[in-house]
Order: C-alpha cells, then sequence, then structure tokens
C-alpha cells in the first residue's frame, strides 16, 4: 500500500488529514513542521507528500526546495494544502515542484482524487499496466 507523508503545523488540521488519509485507504506518517518532514521523508521515503504551505521553522516551499535538492527526494509527488490560492503562491509553488494544489477547505474526493492523480500506478497495488483502474482503497464510482 502507497505510503503518505503529512506536513501540517496545526494539531488539529493534521490530526484530521492523517485520519482522512488513513480512510481512504493509505498508510500514513505525519510531521508537525518541515524541518520532521524533510527528516521523515528521508527516512520513510513515502510515495506522495501532502504539505501545508505556511509553517514555523521550515515551510512548505523550503521543505521543498531541500526535497528537490536531494537525488533521493527528488522525484517523490509533492501537493500543497493552502488557503493561499493566489497566483504568486501558485506560480512560486509550482517553480518548487508542487505537483498539484488543495485548496482550503476541500472534501474527502478532492483528496482522493488529488493523490490518485501523484501516485504511478504501480502504486495502487496492481501492475503499472493496469492504467485506468481505481486503487483498490477507493470504491468504484457509482452512477446516478
Amino acid at each position: 500500500m502507497a505510503l503518505i507523508l503529512v506536513v501540517d503545523d496545526e494539531p488539529d488540521l493534521l490530526a484530521l488529514l492523517v485520519d482522512q488519509v488513513s480512510a481512504l485507504g493509505y498508510d500514513v506518517v505525519a510531521a508537525r513542521d518541515g524541518t520532521e518532514g524533510l527528516r521523515l521523508a528521508l527516512d520513510r521515503a513515502p510515495d506522495v507528500i501532502l504539505t501545508d504551505v505556511v509553517m514555523p521553522y521550515m515551510d512548505g516551499p523550503e521543505m521543498l526546495d531541500r526535497l528537490r535538492s536531494r537525488p533521493e527526494t527528488r522525484e517523490i509527488p509533492v501537493i500543497a494544502i493552502t488557503a493561499l490560492t493566489d497566483r504568486r503562491t501558485r506560480s512560486r509553488l509550482t517553480s518548487a515542484g508542487v505537483r498539484s494544489f488543495l485548496a482550503k477547505p476541500y472534501s474527502m474526493r478532492e483528496l482522493g482524487e488529488r493523490i490518485r492523480e501523484a501516485l504511478p500506478p504501480s502504486r495502487w497495488g496492481e501492475p503499472a499496466t493496469g492504467a485506468g483502474k481505481r486503487p483498490p482503497s477507493l470504491p468504484p464510482r457509482t452512477r446516478r
């Protein structure tokens, strides 16, 4: 199963994200700031990183710069979770290597979609040739 690293300095939001990502069927590790997030990324090699942008000590963009400077973490997909949706912030984060954005507040559906988009098919628990198949942790889509 894919491992997702969640980084947020707000304890309540971090706990919520951990619960939500777990409910989607993924393994989760949590970090309270960018410094801890960087350490966990190096130690645990997550498949995707979900990170807040504005944090003390080391913010999301600085953590991302450090991740991108190291060969072992350079290719990990990063999703920025932020209330900052202005063009300048998005441009800065995109330049730093953010794969996609999740604007606060977000829905569980949006969270699941962003993670699924970031994961390579080989981490869905199916062969990489299974492109277009849904990760096993998500229920099949139903028609209304």
